[in-house]
C-alpha cells in the first residue's frame, strides 16, 4: 500500500460521523475561564462586555457556520446549539472536523468581540501588557446526540435548571458571605441569606441574563431598499438574529417549537407573561430524576434542594432490599451532590455511597449513614460484604447516640471521610439481647478524619492507612496502622495488637468522582506520593492532582456495553467507567496505554465468560483498576486479572500502577486457578480480597476449586491490605524480590476432605503455607500478618502458616495465628519455618492464639 494511502487508513480510523437520524447538541465550553476572568480589569461576579461576546458569537455561528442549527442557549462560558432531525450537514458529519472547526470559529470570534468589547471601554482600565491576554480565550467543543426532539429541549433544560441558576446565586453570593458562611446551603438559602441579612433583593440586583442565560434565534424580516438599476423602493426577505434574556425553566409544547423551528417568527413571544418571585426555578421537588443521569438507572444523584423525606425512603427502599443481599445481582451507587442533607440510612449489600464534592466536607449528611449487622443472629457482622463509603462528611444524630456504626468485615472501604459524630466511629455492633459486642472480622479505611474516637469493639483486625482520629481505644488480634498521623503505639504487642508504621512509603489515593462548580462531572486523580503521614486533605490544604473531563471516559452500562465495544474504546485513548451491574466478558478487557483508569462506580461485577482472564494489563506504567468484584465463571480463567504478561522487565518506580478496592471472587459452581497474578514491577496494591467462598450454594472442596489469591511475580511490588482467603494451595505465592506487605488477613481453607487432600510439597508437608516466599527471594519485608484455622470438615493440620526464605532481608513483623473453631484434632502447628506453638482449641489462651514479634532471616531471635 503506498505511504499516502496508508497515513489515510490511519486517519481515517478514527474519523467517525454523526448519524442523521437523531438530533444532535453541540456544546461549546471555554476553557479555563475561571482563570482567565480573575484579571483585575473584569467585572466580578458578571461582566457585561463578556456576556455580550458570548451572545454575539451565537449570532456569528448561526448565521454563518451552522445553518442548520435552530437554536442557541448561552450561560456563563458555555453555548449550546440544537440541530433537529437530518445532522449537521456540513463535512459529511466527520465528528473530528465539526469539533475542531467550532472551537476555533467559536474562540475567534469571541475574542474578535471581547477585544472590541474592551478597546472601546474607557473605563475597562487595561494595565500595560495586560493586552497579551486578548485573543487567549478559547473553547472546547463536543457533539452529541440525542433520541428525540424532547430530549434535546431537555439538554437545553439541564443547562439551564442544573447550572445556569445554581452558578448564578453562589457567584453572586460569593460577593457578599464568606465561603464558610456559604458552606452547605441551597440555592433557595443563599437566596434568603441576601435578603435577610444584606438586605438585597438577588432577582432585583442581578441582570436577567445572568440569572438563567440567553436564548437566540434566527428571525426573518423584511429589508426595504433602493434598487440601484430601477430606482425603485423594494422589499426583500433577510435574516437576523434575535436574543431573549431567558433559559427554559419548564418543559412545555411552546419551548418544544424552540428546538423544532428554525425562526422565532410564527411562535410567538415566549416570554413569560408573569415573573416569579424568585427567579430560582430548579426542580428538584422529587427524587424520580436522580436515576436519570449519564451513569444509568442504578446510579442516583442526590441534590440538596430535594426534600429529605425523599432521599432518605430511597434510599431506606435499596436498603431493605440489599440487607441480607449477599450473593444477588443488583448494584447502587448513591450519589449526593455538594450540599447539607438531613437523612439516617443503612448501606447494604452492593451500594456505593459517595460525595461528588472535591472535598470530603462539600457534602455534609446531618443525621447518618450507618451499616448495621442486623439480618444475621447476635448483630454477627463476619458477613458484610461489598459495600463503600467514599468523600463526605457525617454528624451522626441523636437517633444513633450521635455514633456512627459501620460494622463490616472484608470488602468495604472507607475512603476519604470525615466523621464528625460526637459519639466516634463504631466498627462493630453491640447485641441488645446479650449486651456484648457482635463478631466483626476485617475492615479498612484510608485518607479519612474521625473527630473524636475510634471504636474497634469485637472488631478482629483492621487497616487503618493515612487517617486521622482523636484516639484510637482497642485492639483484638491485628490492628495495622500505616502513616497515620497519631497511630498508638506497638510497644505492648501482643498484649495490645497493634503495628505501627511512621510513614506510608508511597500511594497515590484512589480517584474518585465529582461535580465541577460548572455542573460538570469530572475524576479527581491525586498525585503520586512518598513518604506520607496523615491525610491527603484538610482545611486549607486540598488533595494534590488533576482532574480528566468525563467525557475522556466511555461510561459502561451493563444493558450496552460488550467487552469489544470497550476494548475499542480502549483503543481509542479512552478511559473506563463500569456503572452498576453485571458484566459478562467474552473476551479479556486489554489496557496497553499508560496511565488508563479503569473505575467501577457501585462495585460492577466483571465475569469472564470463556476462560480467559477479565482483565489484562501490558507493560506499562500509571494504570488505575479501582472499585470492581471480578468473579471467576463456569469455564476455568488460569488467572482473573494479569497486570503484566509474563517476564515483564520494565522499571515503572516512577509511574507505578495501582489496584485498588478489587474482590477476586471465586463463588460456588465456578472456578479459576490464580486471582491476581502481578507480572509487573512496582505495583502498588491498595485493598485486595481474593476469596474462594466458603459458604453459599456451591461452595465446596470440588465445586468452586482455586490454587493461589494472588501471585507476585514482578519486583518491588508494595501491598497495603491484602486479605486473602480459603484457596486450596498457597493463600500468597511471592516470587519477586523487594516486596512490602503491611497487614495480612487470611483464613486457610475450611474444608480439605481429609489431610491426604490437602499435602504440599509431594505430600512431604501437612498443608499449604498460607504467606509463600518462594526460596529464591532475596529481600522482603511484611507487617502485622493474621493467618486463621477453622477447620470445618475434617482434622487437618498445617505445618507452617507461613514460609520464607532464611536469608538476612527478609523481615518480617507481628505475626498472629488463631484457632477460630474446628474438628478436634485441627491445628495450625506452627507460625513461621517451624517456630512458634500450635494453636489448636478455644481454651486455653495459648492453645487459641500464638504470635511472634519478629523473624529475621536465619536469626530465630524472636521466637
Amino acid at each position: 500500500m503506498a505511504l499516502a494511502d496508508r497515513m489515510k487508513q490511519y486517519e481515517s480510523a478514527f474519523d467517525f460521523k454523526l448519524p442523521t437520524s437523531s438530533p444532535v447538541i453541540l456544546r461549546l465550553d471555554g476553557h479555563n475561564f475561571s482563570r482567565f476572568t480573575a484579571q483585575p480589569h473584569f467585572r466580578r461576579p458578571f461582566d457585561q462586555r463578556i456576556h455580550d461576546a458570548m451572545v454575539n458569537t451565537c449570532s456569528d455561528l448561526l448565521l454563518d457556520f451552522f445553518p442548520r442549527a435552530t437554536v442557541a442557549y448561552t450561560q456563563s462560558d458555555e453555548i449550546t446549539f440544537v440541530f433537529p432531525e437530518g445532522g449537521v450537514q456540513l463535512f459529511n458529519e466527520r465528528v473530528q472536523k465539526l469539533a475542531s472547526l467550532a472551537a476555533s470559529y467559536c474562540s475567534v470570534r469571541f475574542n474578535a468581540h471581547l477585544s472590541a468589547a474592551l478597546a472601546s471601554d474607557s473605563g475597562a482600565g487595561l494595565e500595560s501588557g495586560s493586552d497579551v491576554l486578548l485573543g487567549m480565550a478559547h473553547f472546547d467543543a463536543r457533539f452529541f446526540t440525542v433520541p428525540s426532539d424532547e430530549e434535546a429541549l431537555n439538554c437545553l433544560l439541564w443547562r439551564c435548571r442544573g447550572d445556569a441558576v445554581r452558578n448564578s446565586v453562589s457567584s453572586f453570593a460569593r460577593t457578599l458571605f464568606s465561603q464558610s458562611q456559604m458552606h452547605g446551603k441551597t440555592t433557595a438559602e443563599l437566596i434568603d441569606m441576601m435578603r435577610q441579612e444584606k438586605n438585597v433583593i438577588y432577582e432585583e440586583a442581578v441582570p436577567k441574563w445572568a440569572v438563567e442565560g440567553c436564548l437566540v434565534k434566527r428571525e426573518s424580516y423584511q429589508h426595504y431598499g433602493v434598487n440601484p438599476k430601477t430606482g425603485q423602493v423594494e422589499t426583500t426577505a433577510r435574516t437576523r438574529t434575535r436574543v431573549e434574556e431567558r433559559g427554559i425553566r419548564e418543559f412545555s409544547t411552546e419551548n418544544l417549537k424552540l428546538v423544532k423551528e428554525k425562526y422565532w417568527n410564527g411562535l410567538g413571544s415566549l416570554q413569560p407573561t408573569k415573573s416569579p418571585t424568585v427567579p430560582v426555578m430548579v426542580d428538584n421537588t422529587s427524587v424520580s430524576s436522580a436515576n436519570k443521569t449519564i451513569f444509568g438507572p442504578n446510579v442516583y444523584v442526590f441534590d440538596p434542594d430535594t426534600p429529605a423525606t425523599d432521599i432518605q425512603a430511597k434510599a431506606t427502599s435499596i436498603f431493605k432490599q440489599m440487607e441480607a443481599n449477599e450473593f444477588g445481582t443488583e448494584r447502587y451507587a448513591l450519589l449526593f451532590k455538594p450540599g447539607t442533607y438531613n437523612v439516617l440510612f443503612d448501606v447494604g449489600f452492593y451500594t456505593h455511597v459517595a460525595g461528588l464534592g472535591l472535598s470530603p466536607d462539600d457534602v455534609l449528611v446531618e443525621g447518618g449513614v450507618n451499616v448495621p449487622a442486623y439480618w444475621m443472629p447476635n448483630r454477627n457482622a463476619t458477613c458484610n460484604f461489598w459495600r463503600a463509603f467514599e468523600n463526605f462528611s457525617i454528624n451522626a444524630s441523636e437517633a444513633t447516640n450521635n455514633t456512627t456504626t459501620i460494622a463490616v468485615s472484608q470488602a468495604a472501604p472507607l475512603r476519604r471521610m470525615h466523621i464528625r459524630s460526637s459519639g466516634g466511629l463504631w466498627l462493630f455492633q453491640v447485641d441488645p439481647s446479650t449486651g456484648a459486642g457482635g463478631w466483626a472480622s476485617g475492615g479498612f479505611m484510608a485518607d479519612s478524619v474521625v473527630d473524636h474516637q475510634v471504636l474497634p469493639g469485637s472488631q478482629q483486625q483492621w487497616l487503618s492507612r493515612n487517617n486521622k482520629y482523636g484516639s484510637w481505644a482497642n485492639a483484638v488480634w491485628n490492628m495495622v496502622f500505616v502513616g497515620d498521623s497519631n497511630a498508638p503505639s506497638q510497644d505492648s504487642f501482643p498484649a495490645s495488637a497493634y503495628t505501627t508504621i511512621d510513614r506510608t512509603p508511597i500511594i497515590r489515593e484512589k480517584p474518585y468522582l465529582y461535580i465541577t462548580s460548572q455542573g460538570k462531572y469530572e475524576v479527581f486523580v491525586p498525585a503520586l506520593q512518598t513518604e506520607t503521614q496523615g491525610p491527603s486533605w484538610g482545611t486549607g490544604s486540598p488533595t494534590p492532582g488533576d482532574s480528566i473531563p468525563i467525557d475522556q471516559f466511555y461510561i459502561a452500562q451493563p444493558a450496552t456495553a460488550t467487552t469489544a465495544s470497550i476494548n475499542f474504546a480502549l483503543d481509542s485513548g479512552k478511559h473506563i467507567l463500569f456503572t452498576p451491574g453485571i458484566y459478562k466478558l467474552d473476551a479479556a478487557v486489554r489496557i496497553s496505554r499508560q496511565d488508563t483508569i479503569i473505575l467501577g462506580l457501585g462495585l460492577p461485577s466483571l465475569i469472564p465468560v470463556g476462560g480467559q482472564p477479565a482483565v489484562c494489563v501490558a507493560d506499562v506504567g500509571g494504570v488505575v483498576l479501582a472499585g470492581l468484584i471480578i468473579d471467576a465463571g463456569e469455564v476455568c480463567s488460569h488467572s482473573l486479572i494479569e497486570v503484566g504478561p509474563p517476564n515483564s522487565s520494565v522499571d515503572h518506580a516512577s509511574n507505578p500502577t495501582f489496584l485498588y478496592d478489587l474482590t477476586v471472587r471465586t463463588a460456588g459452581h465456578t472456578k479459576n486457578d490464580i486471582g491476581i497474578t502481578i507480572n509487573s514491577h512496582n505495583v502498588v496494591g491498595d485493598q485486595l480480597w481474593l476469596w474462594r467462598a466458603d459458604h453459599g450454594d456451591g461452595a465446596l472442596w470440588d465445586a468452586n476449586p482455586t490454587k493461589n489469591g494472588v501471585v507476585v511475580n514482578g519486583d518491588h511490588v508494595t501491598i497495603y491490605g491484602l486479605f486473602n482467603e480459603h484457596h486450596k494451595e498457597y493463600q500468597t505465592l511471592w516470587n519477586g524480590d523487594g516486596g512490602r506487605l503491611y497487614f495480612y488477613q487470611s483464613e486457610i481453607p475450611y474444608d480439605p476432605p481429609n489431610q491426604e487432600s490437602w499435602m504440599s510439597k509431594n505430600g512431604r508437608t501437612n498443608g499449604f503455607a498460607s504467606y509463600k516466599v518462594a526460596d529464591g527471594v532475596t529481600t522482603h519485608e511484611a507487617w502485622g500478618l493474621g493467618i486463621y484455622s477453622y477447620f470445618r470438615d475434617s482434622p487437618t493440620k498445617l505445618e507452617n502458616a507461613i514460609e520464607v526464605p532464611e536469608v538476612d532481608g527478609v523481615k518480617l513483623h507481628h505475626l498472629t495465628t488463631v484457632w477460630l473453631t474446628g474438628v478436634p484434632g485441627s491445628e495450625i502447628s506452627h507460625i513461621v519455618n517451624g517456630i512458634g506453638d500450635r494453636v489448636y482449641a478455644n481454651n486455653p489462651e495459648s492453645a487459641m492464639r500464638q504470635t511472634l514479634n519478629e523473624f529475621s532471616g536465619s536469626d530465630r531471635s524472636g521466637a
